[in-house]
């Protein structure tokens, strides 16, 4: 299996290979950021900044980081001159070096599942680390109800299948509690479809779960 880094540089050179348009969690999100009064949010694996300018556009002091340095040069050729309060920034997800307690909201989308075990509790104990106490961690998963996907590839763990030259991890409803650090609360666990176009007009719908949790110490 190739790293993170290869693999989506590799991607990523092929341009904005989901469209320009946000994913539909960005306005599932909208409701929980403005009834808590959110400003700063952080958007780990940004990739090209489709959902980070949209959250931009909405108001908020945005930061969007990844792993690939292919995205972040597309995601900042799409900045716009009227738009001021996001940045980019390359960095390793898994070692993000950015202070802690410092946003009051982290937008996680279809990123948590890239990831082994270990990896995947390491990455939620960062961003656990990034968000001030009463803060929000908004994260979208491909759930085990995806029937397309699930099951295609070796499965390297459990429900965890080796799928097109990298990790991809399903989730059912229990274990998506058990992903969180213990100090956080869930606020919405919903299912939700997403259709996403390839540069050449493929579509596919991926069945993910967003999840809303609010830190509370």
């Amino acid at each position: 299996m190739i790293t993170q880094e290869k693999y989506w540089d590799e991607r990523f050179k092929e341009g904005e290979i989901w469209g320009d348009s946000p994913c539909p969690s960005v306005d599932m999100s909208l409701p929980h950021f403005r009834d808590r009064h959110m400003h700063s949010i952080l958007v780990p694996g940004c990739g090209y900044g489709r959902n980070s300018f949209e959250l931009a556009k909405k108001g908020f002091k945005v930061k969007g980081i990844d792993v690939s340095s292919e995205a972040i040069k597309l995601a900042c050729r799409n900045i716009s001159a009227e738009i001021k309060n996001i940045e980019y920034k390359v960095e390793d997800i898994l070692n993000p070096n950015v202070t802690s307690g410092n946003f009051d909201a982290i937008y996680l989308s279809n990123v948590l599942h890239l990831f082994l075990k270990d990896q995947r509790t390491l990455l939620m104990n960062h961003m656990n680390e990034q968000l001030k106490p009463g803060g929000l961690m908004i994260f979208t998963c491909i759930s085990t109800e995806d029937h397309k996907n699930y099951g295609v590839g070796e499965e390297i763990e459990e429900n965890t299948f080796l799928h097109n030259d990298k990790s991809l991890h399903f989730y059912n409803e229990k274990e998506i509690a058990r992903e969180l650090p213990p100090n956080f609360n869930v606020l919405e666990r919903t299912l939700h479809n997403q259709t996403e176009t390839d540069p050449a007009g493929n579509k596919e719908v991926l069945v993910l779960w967003f999840v809303a949790a609010k830190k509370v110490s």
